[in-house]
């Protein structure tokens, strides 16, 4: 084999394997596995915090926020806690306040999976419901908990 022959082989190989590993980059898996980044708390290990409601900017400006991996939103003088993650591929959860209901993304609106106030699939890919926080409000601070 010749020198320039033995080189386009060698460039042809290597640009094969970056267009294969660019595409199956781009691919999205179908498990319904959580966002690995998400963290997820260890028995003994609950959820228990709190945030002052009036100072949110979130809040205050969207009715909702997210904060150590879930979603709080206000509905009139109540607030509601839900994992932020969708339970089909992980990605975020928004609140939709004139329907009360959590669309897995308002930004990807295909992807269809729709929890209502207490975490259970209205629709979509998603099989499995949004877990569901606790709150107490105390003046403008809003515990989010475990119970």
């Amino acid at each position: 084999m010749e020198r320039k022959d033995f080189l386009a082989a060698l460039g042809l190989s290597a640009g094969s394997l970056v267009i294969s590993s660019c595409l199956g980059a781009c691919g999205k898996s179908e498990t319904g596995t959580p966002n690995p980044s998400t963290p997820t708390p260890t028995p003994g290990n609950k959820i228990d915090f709190t945030l002052n409601v009036s100072t949110n900017a979130d809040i205050n400006s969207k009715g909702w926020t997210i904060m150590n991996s879930i979603i709080i939103a206000r509905n009139g003088s109540n607030y509601i806690a839900l994992s932020s993650s969708c339970t089909h591929q992980g990605n975020p959860v928004t609140y939709n306040s004139q329907n009360n209901n959590f669309p897995c993304s308002l930004t990807d609106a295909a992807h269809g999976s729709i929890f209502d106030s207490n975490g259970n699939r209205i629709q979509g890919p998603a099989s499995s419901a949004l877990k569901k926080y606790s709150t107490t409000l105390t003046g403008t601070s809003l515990r989010v908990f475990e119970a």
